[in-house]
């Protein structure tokens, strides 16, 4: 076999070699021995956020700084760096797994790069938690909530028929009044730690309309020095809700945002997006809406932040501590999840909610 046919023959193998680490899911990244990107897939550049044609023929160290000792180490046998942060800019971090071998393709030598976007995994892995701790604290509270409820209902009861027999103008009747007022409020407020029921009843609906409609409730809540910003994607499809549950849901982290900047005001922004191939929980979603809630308040205490969404824990001195798990509730009602973000003088509630197609 002549020297021109195995080079013909070794071309074609490489070219079908790339070709197959083109398609695959894996991000992967050739680096030659001077160290230059000469391959880059489509999900290398989807974790890195730039276009493969303007990434090949750069040095390697350009997109990945911290792994100069990592390459060396690889020089002889495959490594991998568990935690690595790709950051592009202060907005994009992405936690990855890096796996670095040496190898050899034909007269090419350098290291074939593997990364896999380990973001996913401890997003499942903070949801499963946050889940349970919201589970153990919401049985507790309904189970107390249940025990009375009963009880009220007979205190109110009686309260009516002692009314019946005083005048009207009796100095009694005002007492059983506040009785009876209090007992609706413990009742209102009872009714609020069960959480709505459960609806099979879903529609489709417009999300910027759900938002307007809670924006229309929590006018007269707003004070001056508080604006609002929105800022839609109008690509969103219609979803299916329960309306009624998902007001709800908004209204009581809209209402948080507004209490938030009570004293020195700021921006509520309110942000709309589609994530795509988005996991919640075990399953994964092909396109997923997010609705991004955001204050300028002073943020939430670090050492409160991982029990938000347990029922009574609240960081306002009159708060009932319920807001939040009723709304993770409606979320879990409709397959979604609320996940929190804060730091001071900025808290988002970044609200996902799959979209599914009405079962016809």
């Amino acid at each position: 076999m002549s020297k021109q046919t195995i080079q013909m023959i070794q071309t074609e193998s490489d070219d079908f070699f790339r070709e197959v680490l083109e398609g695959l899911t894996t991000a992967v990244l050739w680096v030659d021995r001077s160290q230059t990107i000469t391959f880059m897939n489509v999900a290398a550049g989807e974790i890195f956020q730039l276009s493969p044609s303007r990434v090949i023929g750069t040095r390697w160290h350009k997109l990945m700084p911290n792994l100069i000792e990592s390459l060396e180490l690889a020089d002889e046998k495959k490594i991998t760096v568990h935690e690595y942060v790709v950051e592009q800019s202060d907005l994009f971090k992405v936690r990855v797994s890096c796996t670095i071998s040496p190898y050899e393709l034909g007269v090419e030598r350098g290291w074939l790069f593997e990364l896999y976007n380990t973001e996913r995994h401890h997003r499942i892995v903070e949801e499963d938690e946050r889940w349970h701790q919201y589970e153990a604290g919401n049985l507790l509270i309904r189970t107390l909530a249940h025990e009375v409820k009963n009880p009220l209902a007979g205190i109110l009861g009686a309260a009516q028929l002692l009314q019946r027999r005083f005048e009207p103008s009796d100095k009694a009747n005002d007492f059983l009044d506040i009785i009876s007022k209090e007992v609706l409020r413990l009742k209102n407020l009872v009714d609020r730690m069960l959480g709505p029921k459960q609806s099979n009843e879903k529609e489709e609906h417009n999300i910027h309309e759900l938002i307007r409609y809670v924006l229309q409730i929590t006018e007269g809540e707003k004070p001056n020095n508080v604006y609002v910003k929105l800022d839609y994607d109008p690509s969103i499809p219609e979803v299916m809700i329960d309306f009624e549950a998902m007001v709800q849901a908004l209204l009581n982290l809209v209402k948080n945002a507004i209490q938030a900047m009570q004293q020195y005001g700021g921006m509520l922004t309110i942000r709309t997006r589609v994530e795509h191939k988005f996991t919640l929980g075990t399953q994964t979603y092909p396109l997923v809406a997010l609705i991004s809630i955001s204050d300028e308040g002073e943020g939430i205490a670090p050492e409160v932040f991982d029990s938000i969404f347990y029922p009574m824990v609240s960081t306002k001195k009159e708060g009932t501590g319920l807001g939040l798990p009723v709304a993770q509730n409606v979320l879990r009602q409709h397959d979604g999840l609320i996940v929190a973000e804060s730091e001071p003088g900025k808290t988002t509630f970044n609200v996902y909610l799959p979209l599914k197609q009405k079962e016809r």
